[in-house]
């Protein structure tokens, strides 16, 4: 009993029992942090058990210095024993340091253990279905009225709008849903599908000016009914009520919304109601991506607008239209650049934090400008404003993949991918990004699923030119172009030439004659200078291609930023002018990569 009494007096000198007190204090702090934190980066609960083993395995280490050494606001000193005299000295020896560096090595391999069994543990990591991800399906338009739907599918795009404004969320894209509708796939199926762990269903009722929303919270995983509600309020107010819904879900969802998004949706303001179905129908129309809708689209945001001068969305709606005309060759890119800019730089002006707005003026800077220093920084305050927009995530990866940050750009697809599986859109840049990389099998893969998907979608056939002209697959890229110029381009008159010209051995000749033909039709209209310039170069007519891609770059012609990383014959690449071109477009990357080491 007299030693234990001792051991005792001797804990409490060497203040033992205040260390372990702190450190069992800090442990617990330590969990506390990780359960909070743990959600947040998709690590399972689980995970949490490896968080007390770490610090009970550390426990007798703490304990083992806490005996040994005092540590003050004087330093680190050693303790001195019970019988120790004023000759003591406190001081640090060679031995201490020693033990010190051992007892640093051991609590370092223990903790890198438990890590890494953290890492590990089920549901951590990209495979895994994030706890915070969420898709809002269709909406069903319970009034039955046909001429509503333009508002019921607006009402979806509004809310999966606000939600993503949650920086903690991801939020699948409209666009991945919508194939959902009335299909009977079970939820646990479209959960799988999407890749998210929670699913919104509602319905839409409108009577004259009032709207109500009633939607429920789904566990895609279970099938389980979480939460469900009923939302009134007036059109003028709806971008409150739709403020009002992504709040509620953000806390079933158990997401603590930050200061600024508090702000943000506490400061939804009212909207003029003739601009808003204006806007949701231009919105509508565009999106059938036909040249009628397109006509159509333009005419219901210049009425929002007129409606409405202030009305920030309505701006970037023509803002967007005029870029997807000038991208696809409706409009020459002179005049690309004189309309596109001023509807961004005025929806900006309207609401700095519009994150679509952020990557049209991105947008324009690349594609338009060919403006790669102050282009990369619009694209990341997009993203920032909006982790969840697939758009700018995808158009983020082609200018990464365009000034030479390769590896980056893939990721960026990557993401574009996980928060928008299904759009045949995406997929499309996805298979022109794999181009790019020079991935030309995969990228044949990914345009045949994209226009599985959607029968006619342009972006499909061109990458299955292209690749298949790389892999040297003739009659495929025949095919591919042919579909090209006749959906994409609209000239059935250059896809009937390739068709009723190749005869399957005369490939070259057969593109030759084509740009030839477009050569003397760019004297009356307008025709692509880079598609001429890519005839050209798959004909091995080297020089020609180059004069063309010059043209492509003097015009602003809106694929010449490709040019560097899509041509990639070397005969082109290793010529002094191509290398020129790429210094004055300040492609710094590919122009560096393609000229010969100096010696």
């Amino acid at each position: 009993m007299a030693h234990l009494q001792q051991l005792v007096t001797e804990l409490r000198r060497r203040r033992v029992f205040r260390s372990a007190g702190i450190y069992i204090v800090a442990a617990w702090v330590a969990v506390q942090v990780a359960s909070l934190i743990f959600p947040a980066i998709n690590v399972s609960e689980g995970a949490l058990l490896y968080v007390w083993l770490a610090a009970l395995f550390l426990f007798p280490l703490a304990i083992v210095f806490a005996w040994s050494y005092d540590l003050s606001f004087d330093g680190l000193t050693r303790t001195p024993s019970a019988q120790s005299d004023d000759s003591f000295d406190p001081s640090l020896r060679s031995t201490d340091y020693v033990i010190l560096s051992a007892l640093t090595v051991v609590a370092v391999a223990i903790a890198w253990q438990f890590s890494i069994r953290i890492e590990e543990s089920p549901e951590y990591g990209r495979d895994t279905v994030n706890l915070f991800s969420i898709a809002v399906l269709p909406l069903d338009n319970i009034s039955g009225d046909t001429e509503q739907e333009y508002f019921v599918s607006g009402m979806q795009s509004g809310l999966i709008a606000r939600l993503s404004r949650i920086r903690t969320l991801r939020v699948t894209s409209k666009t991945s849903t919508l194939g959902f509708r009335g299909s009977g796939i079970s939820l646990p199926e479209i959960g799988r599908q999407l890749g998210v762990a929670n699913i919104i269903e509602g319905s839409i009722y409108r009577f004259e000016n009032r709207v109500r929303l009633a939607v429920q919270l789904l566990d895609a995983r279970t099938d389980e009914h979480i939460w469900s509600a009923t939302f009134e309020d007036e059109i003028e107010d709806i971008m409150l009520l739709q403020s009002k819904v992504a709040q509620a879900i953000a806390r079933e969802v158990r997401v603590t919304l930050s200061a600024d998004e508090q702000a943000l949706f506490d400061g939804a303001a009212g909207v003029n109601a003739a601009a808003y179905e204006a806007f949701l129908k231009g919105v509508f129309y565009v999106e059938r991506f036909t040249p009628q809708d397109m006509q159509l689209g333009a005419s219901y945001f210049k009425q929002a607008v007129e409606l409405d001068p202030d009305y920030a969305l309505a701006h970037w709606g023509l803002a967007k239209l005029c870029a997807f005309q000038g991208q696809a060759g409706f409009i020459t890119p002179e005049q690309a650049r004189e309309r596109c800019l001023p509807p961004t730089l005025k929806a900006l002006e309207l609401d700095p934090l519009l994150a679509e707005a952020h990557m049209g003026l991105a947008g324009g800077l690349t594609w338009q400008q060919f403006d790669w220093e102050k282009a990369g920084p619009a694209f990341e305050k997009s993203i920032e404003i909006n982790p969840s927009y697939a758009e700018g995530h995808m158009f983020y990866s082609h200018y990464l993949g365009i000034v030479g940050r390769l590896e980056e750009s893939t990721e960026q697809m990557r993401l574009a991918l996980e928060l928008d599986p299904l759009n045949p859109f995406v997929r499309g840049l996805h298979g022109v990004q794999l181009t790019m990389l020079g991935n030309y099998e995969e990228a044949v893969v990914v345009a045949e699923e994209a226009t599985a998907m959607a029968p006619g979608f342009g972006f499909g056939y061109t990458v299955s030119w292209w690749a298949n002209d790389w892999l040297q697959q003739h009659d495929k890229a025949i095919e591919g172009a042919a579909n090209y110029f006749r959906v994409t381009n609209g000239d059935a008159e250059a896809a009937q030439f390739l068709e009723a010209t190749y005869t399957g051995s005369n490939y070259e000749e057969t593109l030759r004659q084509l740009a030839d033909l477009l050569v003397e039709r760019s004297t009356s209209r307008h025709v692509p200078p880079f598609t001429i310039a890519g005839l050209y170069e798959q004909a091995d007519e080297w020089e020609k291609a180059i004069d063309w891609f010059e043209t492509a770059f003097r015009e602003h012609d809106p694929t010449a930023p490709y040019i560097a990383v899509l041509s990639k014959s070397q005969e082109i690449n290793d010529n002094p002018r191509f290398q020129r071109l790429l210094r004055d477009m300040k492609l710094d990357y590919w122009a560096d990569k393609y000229s010969p080491p100096e010696e």
